[in-house]
């Protein structure tokens, strides 16, 4: 059977999802100043507030083989630490998402982590099983070293994509391009301020 923790009725639960292979790099930079501005909430007393996150380079999993377990009853055939990571993202209140680009798209660690999220899409279409009982907010936050004003148009995709599944409401993004080497978004200082003002203001219900 399929079976998740619950979280803490009486907390509001944010989930950092860091997928850069760099760590301390510049999206890592974006989501701690996301952070910062989530620990001066205007909205939300910090006793309520619970604030996870998830490294995915830090994580021991194996990317998704296709070998169609879950569409049996929504559980993935494999036991490493993504299932842990599942109940965390079933009972989040909101969600950030992170990656650099590469090659147009997300890095290949977020994106074997977003691939092993294909239990949830066979629970919301295939299934029909409701796992996930309210829609929530997330964001995604990334820097890219191209100038192109297409440079994250696929990887914004893949981020809606996987939101849908997860009933998460593509709230907005911060995206910057021209980002490449490690502290270049120190160069942007308005792109920390927009992160920052973001958490601090955010609404989470």
């Amino acid at each position: 059977m399929f079976k998740e923790n619950k979280k803490e009725e009486s907390k509001i639960s944010v989930l950092l999802v860091y997928g850069s292979p760099r760590r301390n790099g510049n999206t890592d930079e974006l989501m701690n100043k996301f952070e910062e501005g989530l620990m001066q909430n205007k909205n939300t007393e910090q006793s309520f507030l619970s604030i996870e996150k998830v490294i995915v380079k830090s994580l021991k999993f194996l990317p998704c083989s296709e070998c169609r377990h879950c569409s049996i009853n929504g559980e993935c055939a494999i036991l490493d630490e993504m299932q842990e990571v599942y109940s965390k993202l079933i009972n989040c209140d909101f969600l950030a998402v992170s990656s650099p680009i590469f090659f147009t798209a997300v890095s290949g660690y977020l994106k074997s982590f977003i691939d092993r999220c294909q239990r949830f899409w066979v629970l919301k279409y295939e299934l029909k099983k409701r796992v996930i009982q309210k829609e929530r907010k997330g964001i995604f936050i990334s820097t890219a070293g191209s100038g192109s004003d297409t440079i994250f148009d696929c990887s914004r995709k893949t981020i809606r994509a996987l939101f849908d599944v997860l009933n998460v409401k593509y709230d907005r993004d911060f995206v910057y391009k021209n980002i490449d080497f490690k502290g270049d978004i120190q160069k942007i200082p308005k792109a920390l301020e927009e992160v920052f003002e973001y958490g601090m203001n955010l609404i989470i219900q």
